[in-house]
């Protein structure tokens, strides 16, 4: 498609993109296993809409709307309003995350840019996320070894809505200076000033790049406020309809911290990131730190991927020893042209004891991916699928 359609004159341009990736996919657990189709397994599924108008003293207006597809269903991704958990009320996340239409939960903004750099209004991923976390992991945080489901897997369990993406956000961008760029972010729960939460999603992410020939480098860091305490939460069932009520632990304050790499010998690129996330409870601090050293072998249009990661988790608590798991995975994508790839992913994960890291835990199978609900020493993850960008 790659459709391009000129309006308001020859300076205003607006353009509509997208990829769509399906994949057959199996993960197993102990015995259970769970085959489906699933999406974004190599490169998340989207539909998007941007565009830019030049304006007087080389000033550009800029938007983009982006949102994520469930093309094995045809459903849109969930997004959230104010930056808070899940049970955090109204304006929090969808309570039926992923069945809804089409929405704009990736990107959702409008700004300016120029010689002074970019300003962004709206929602947007954040930069630790998408310029540190996750931007050498060879997987792209996308399938069985998807690199998020170890290294953010704190927040992932706690229902945090800012661990990629923040609504109620004002970005800045600097223009690249000698090879370095530097981002920062502000993003608001919109809570009342009087509200004893009033605090809750309120948050920053700073990062700062260089990229010099084959060198890449990137720190980041951000924030989200929350209040820590207990709290009682009713929830609905999807099938059912029944309420049912449960005390819960609302967590506090969530951070989380990245330094990553890369350097392309041209034969193979190898990458590290470090990645280390903070999360304030009611009665002590847990802790998830992961580091993760892979490479990718280009040899002519096949891409050879692996990635290894070692984490560990620790609830804070006087006494507590860290839980440790690990993830390896390999995987292949041929490109058959320039928008269109075959690939397969295979990801093994291993945890010391516990359930505390699984494979396809947070990946993009939302339908096929296996979450353990009991002790869960090991765990697998398979792809093979087709992606196509437009």
């Amino acid at each position: 498609m790659a459709a391009v359609a000129a309006v308001s004159g020859a300076s205003a341009q607006v353009s509509i993109y997208g990829t769509v990736d399906a994949a057959l996919t199996q993960y197993s657990s102990e015995g259970t296993s769970k085959t489906g189709l699933g999406n974004s397994q190599l490169g998340s599924s989207k539909l998007g809409f941007m565009g830019t108008e030049s304006l007087s003293g080389g000033i550009n207006a800029i938007f983009k709307l982006e949102g994520g597809l469930a093309n094995d269903t045809g459903n849109g991704k969930a997004s959230n309003t104010t930056n808070q958990a899940a049970s955090g009320g109204a304006g929090s996340l969808t309570s039926v995350g992923g069945t809804q239409g089409l929405v704009f939960q990736r990107y959702a903004y409008v700004g300016l840019n120029g010689s002074f750099g970019e300003v962004r209004l709206g929602r947007d991923y954040t930069n630790t996320f998408l310029h540190a976390v996750g931007s050498v992991d060879p997987f792209g945080t996308n399938g069985p070894a998807d690199s998020s489901a170890m290294t953010l897997n704190l927040a992932a369990r706690n229902g945090l809505a800012t661990t990629s993406g923040a609504s109620n956000m004002i970005g800045y961008a600097s223009p690249s200076m000698g090879g370095a760029v530097l981002r920062l972010q502000a993003f608001y729960g919109e809570n009342a000033s009087s509200a004893s939460n009033s605090n809750d999603g309120n948050g920053y992410s700073a990062q700062v790049g260089y990229t010099g020939g084959p060198l890449f480098v990137s720190m980041g860091q951000q924030k989200t406020q929350g209040t820590a305490k207990a709290k009682t939460d009713t929830t609905a069932s999807i099938t059912t309809g029944a309420v049912t009520a449960a005390t819960l632990a609302q967590n506090g304050d969530y951070t989380q911290s990245a330094l990553s790499a890369s350097y392309d010998f041209g034969m193979a690129k190898a990458v590290f990131t470090n990645v280390r996330e903070e999360l304030v409870g009611l009665t002590s601090t847990a802790t998830n730190t992961s580091n993760l050293i892979g490479v990718i072998v280009p040899v002519g249009a096949i891409n050879y991927k692996a990635s290894y990661i070692a984490s560990a988790q620790n609830t804070g608590a006087a006494g507590a020893v860290d839980n440790k798991g690990t993830l390896f995975g390999l995987g292949l994508e041929y490109a058959m042209s320039k928008r269109t790839k075959l690939y397969s992913t295979y990801s093994s994960v291993t945890n010391e004891a516990g359930k505390f890291y699984s494979a396809g835990l947070a990946g993009g199978a939302a339908g096929t991916s296996l979450a353990a609900t009991a002790a869960t020493p090991s765990s697998t993850g398979f792809a093979v699928g087709v992606f196509h960008s437009f």
